[in-house]
């Protein structure tokens, strides 16, 4: 269930960016995460959101799964790069675990559409008590030959008292999570996009529970 927000939809009216996304892989925010992960570096997303729930990332075990059907499956590392799949539909996890207190991170990718999102969560108790989520639009090609930039949106939200889920951030970001204008969008764009996941509990995001272990 997602709680919803009147912004532009991203995922849409995009045209011939699904197959810009395609051929540029080793530029997409996903590879990139791997990179980053495979080589023992911490997102600076990732860092905020541990910094936001008191937790040491760098005084953590962390597990992983990966999604590649319709069930998670516990692995020893993350693949080294989306187009190592097989599939269209694709997803990762990774959670940090330290006493009572957690961190998770969600990567979600559809290839035939040329979407990719991340949700991260911060979990006391197996209770999430803070998240972000950011989905990505891929370059989009123009008739004329010209290429707009790729780009995102971001959303971060705390769970507050009765279960309120409280936006504390959102806006338009480029493809290095950096501040950006609103883009142009297809004219058949939709005008509404849900983005916070309204998951109040580790046992909501249906992940393996050895990844706590």
């Amino acid at each position: 269930m997602r709680h919803f927000f009147p912004v532009l939809a991203i995922l849409a009216g995009l045209g011939s960016s699904i197959s810009s996304a395609q051929g540029s892989n080793s530029s997409s925010p996903f590879d990139r995460y791997i990179e980053s992960t495979r080589a023992g570096r911490f997102e600076p997303a990732l860092v905020r959101l541990a910094a936001r729930c008191g937790f040491t990332l760098g005084q953590a075990r962390v597990r992983f799964a990966e999604r590649p059907d319709e069930a998670w499956k516990p692995v020893r590392r993350l693949p080294a790069a989306r187009r190592d799949q097989q599939t269209d539909f694709f997803s990762t996890a990774a959670v940090w675990r330290t006493g009572n207190k957690g961190v998770v991170e969600i990567w979600w990718m559809n290839s035939e559409a040329g979407d990719e999102t991340r949700t991260l969560y911060c979990l006391h108790d197996r209770e999430i008590q803070a998240g972000e989520e950011i989905q990505w639009a891929s370059e989009n090609e123009n008739e004329d030959g010209s290429t707009d930039p790729g780009w995102a949106y971001e959303v971060r939200w705390n769970v507050e008292k009765k279960k309120f889920f409280k936006a504390t951030h959102e806006g338009f970001v480029d493809k290095n999570g950096k501040p950006a204008a609103r883009p142009k969008l297809g004219s058949d764009a939709p005008t509404t996009f849900g983005l916070i996941p309204e998951n109040l509990r580790w046992s909501d995001l249906k992940l393996p529970d050895v990844l706590l272990q």
